[in-house]
């Protein structure tokens, strides 16, 4: 039986929270957006030991909406940086990765890749040069809207509830910030400690919200990103996504129920919308916001921590409800799965489970090589509970699986999930040898479509594997403000 307690990243329990909203449409495993035109077709990718070209399908395609942002914010940082992490293969100039606007997966499958600046003047491969207004197309051309300016209002009034901040100052406190000025929506500080506040209710450039978070960083100041409640609709767009993918599926709101509770309690609250995931047949898993009220300990949380945190709260949350749903059957299945029985013994329990979470058939797991994915899992599991010289035997098992993996019929669509395990998980970072790297390297390069079996997969793996559900399952769902409750 597998103790999940003890699995990387997952917790005892889920933090306690209140508010429903309505569910999500189930999407079927089905690789590729035809709504999205990739002009783009190979890049260079430097984010290796050594540059490689790749097909820009295999990289995107498997990517969750968790990848996708992790991979937005890595480019727009590095670039900040001076460091190119994706040229394009044709011309050699920098590029960036874009959403589609028609497409509506939240995932990869709705990227492409995009030049800097419009396309140079030689390259075949051109990508559109027209670039929104963010801004002024989200406040109507003024350069801001009359719903920023109330909720910056109200955000002040709220930290004026308490004493522990100084009085707050909306739009008139410049920091010179290296040979700059920031002037955030609202300064204060918090026991001596600066912080700035800064509203988003339209459309950022990725790369804004990335100068921001190093510039403030590097001034010593604390960045907290603020949103509305009400306008869930615009946590569905890429920019929204960037800022609460990052922060573990969490994002801080204001409204007039966070300022009434401010004032109550003379503490500041704000509204903490939070990605929960639900089982309901025949919707399988799907998303909602949960909404608590918090207070300052969770407002001016470093971002590492809340990263962390909500990672294990969304494992716990699944795990919790699987139980509740179907007692005992991923551990029986697992138990199976660990011994290297044949899974057709639990051939009704695997049907049973699939048929709760929207997993593929028993069979078709079979052909796809799952059962091994699952012995390996298992064997990470080990391996990170595992001390002394019972690691290094660990180790050298999970290595030995990894490749045996790579080596099988499926290896080339399993990397993205090796690699993904690898990147989580240290323990699993440091018996993954450099050959193996590089072979999985070569088989996302090599002719061929890659087919994400992670994605195809994602919902049997996050029942037995809840510490993988965020990175597999997290996105926006649809549907009304989240702190309204159902009828």
């Amino acid at each position: 039986m597998l103790n999940f307690q003890n699995t990387p990243n997952l917790p005892a329990v889920a933090p306690n929270g209140g508010a429903v909203a309505p569910r999500s449409s189930f999407l079927p495993a089905v690789i590729g957006n035809r709504k999205t035109r990739r002009a783009i077709k190979k890049v260079i990718d430097a984010r290796g030991a050594e540059p490689v070209i790749m097909p820009v399908d295999a990289l995107l395609d498997g990517m969750t909406a968790v990848d996708l942002t992790t991979v937005r914010r890595a480019i727009a940082k590095g670039r900040g940086e001076g460091n190119i992490l994706f040229r394009c293969a044709q011309c050699n100039s920098p590029v960036y990765l874009a959403v589609s606007y028609t497409a509506s997966t939240g995932d990869g499958r709705g990227a492409y890749f995009k030049h800097y600046g419009g396309t140079p003047a030689d390259c075949e491969w051109r990508t559109p040069d027209v670039m929104r207004d963010t801004g002024a197309g989200q406040f109507g051309g003024l350069q801001e809207g009359e719903d920023h300016w109330r909720l910056k209002t109200c955000l002040a009034d709220s930290i004026r509830c308490d004493p522990d901040f100084s009085e707050p100052v909306v739009d008139k406190h410049f920091i010179k910030i290296g040979d700059g000025h920031r002037k955030p929506d609202v300064f204060t500080t918090f026991k001596g400690q600066p912080i700035a506040f800064e509203l988003q209710l339209a459309r950022m450039p990725l790369t804004t919200i990335t100068e921001r978070t190093a510039a403030y960083r590097a001034a010593g100041i604390t960045l907290v990103w603020v949103t509305s409640a009400y306008e869930l609709a615009l946590l569905n767009n890429q920019s929204f996504r960037d800022l609460y993918l990052a922060a573990g599926g969490r994002i801080l709101t204001v409204d007039a129920a966070s300022y009434e509770r401010s004032e109550k309690t003379s503490v500041l609250h704000l509204r903490e919308l939070s990605l929960e995931p639900c089982i309901q047949h025949p919707f399988a898993i799907y998303n909602r916001w949960r909404s608590r009220m918090v207070g300052p300990e969770v407002i001016l949380m470093p971002e590492g921590q809340r990263h962390a945190e909500g990672q294990r709260a969304y494992a716990a949350a699944l795990a919790e409800k699987l139980q509740a749903s179907a007692p005992g059957l991923t551990e029986k299945i697992a138990s199976t799965v660990g011994s290297g029985a044949d899974l057709t013994l639990v051939a009704a329990e695997w049907s049973a489970l699939a048929k709760l979470v929207g997993g593929r058939d028993l069979r078709q797991s079979i052909q796809d090589e799952l059962p091994r994915v699952l012995r390996w899992l298992q064997a990470v599991e080990r391996l990170n509970n595992a001390k002394g010289e019972d690691k290094a035997v660990a180790g050298k098992v999970v290595a030995a699986c990894a490749a045996a993996i790579v080596t099988g019929h499926t290896g080339k669509h399993w990397v993205l999930l090796i690699e993904h395990v690898a990147d989580a998980v240290p323990a699993v970072a440091a018996v993954i040898t450099q050959d193996l790297r590089s072979k999985m390297v070569r088989l996302k390069a090599s002719p061929g479509k890659l087919h994400p079996m992670h994605a195809y997969h994602r919902h049997m793996i996050s029942a037995l594997h809840p510490w993988l559900a965020f990175w597999l399952l997290a996105k926006a769902p649809n549907g009304t403000a989240p702190h309204q409750r159902l009828p």
